[in-house]
């Protein structure tokens, strides 16, 4: 007998992705690994190696957003992630759009340059001094901000498209 309760269903798939003549490709690590960091009075947290080992299979369930804006459209979605000892590393496209022609223009010109993200913690570790070690989070979305809180060891390190700037790290003097 039907409930009239909504039901989802959701699976894992390989989705296949062409590359477009035109990259519109966003990329660095979004969170470092072994650096600790104080998110508030009351939380240092660090992230380890493995963390997010979970998501590096689907990274297309990745939404990129610009300023974890989650009330807009999104401004893109993963297209890789990749577990490297300096911390995750993920490229996500950028959908033409007005407002991701907007957020490209916005990194071209260096205003937003760091990553952010939005997680779920799965399993944690206090250690004695009270940092909580991030052992296994789900990967909600990254997000495009102009302070983020890992700073400079979650930057933008290069945006391809033939139209703009190909590589930012000399264009923002890093390189």
């Amino acid at each position: 007998m039907p409930t009239n309760e909504l039901e989802q269903r959701f699976c894992d798939m390989e989705l296949e992705v062409r590359l477009r003549a035109t990259e519109r490709i966003v990329a660095g690590i979004v969170v470092p690994y072994n650096v600790e960091q104080k998110i508030n009075r009351s939380l240092t947290e660090v992230f380890m190696p493995g963390a997010f080992a979970n998501i590096t299979k689907a990274p297309h369930r990745v939404k990129f957003l610009a300023a974890h804006n989650s009330d807009a459209l999104p401004v893109g979605r993963g297209t890789l992630l990749r577990e490297e000892p300096r911390g995750l590393y993920g490229e996500f496209y950028v959908s033409r759009t007005q407002r991701g022609d907007e957020v490209l223009e916005l990194i071209d010109d260096g205003t937003l340059d760091q990553f952010s993200i939005g997680f779920v913690p799965l399993r944690d570790n206090r250690r004695p001094d009270g940092v909580v070690e991030r052992l296994k989070a789900h990967l909600v979305e990254t997000s495009i901000v102009a302070a983020g809180a890992y700073g400079d060891r979650a930057m933008v390190e290069s945006v391809r498209e033939p139209s703009r700037t190909p590589n930012l790290d000399a264009f923002l003097g890093r390189g």
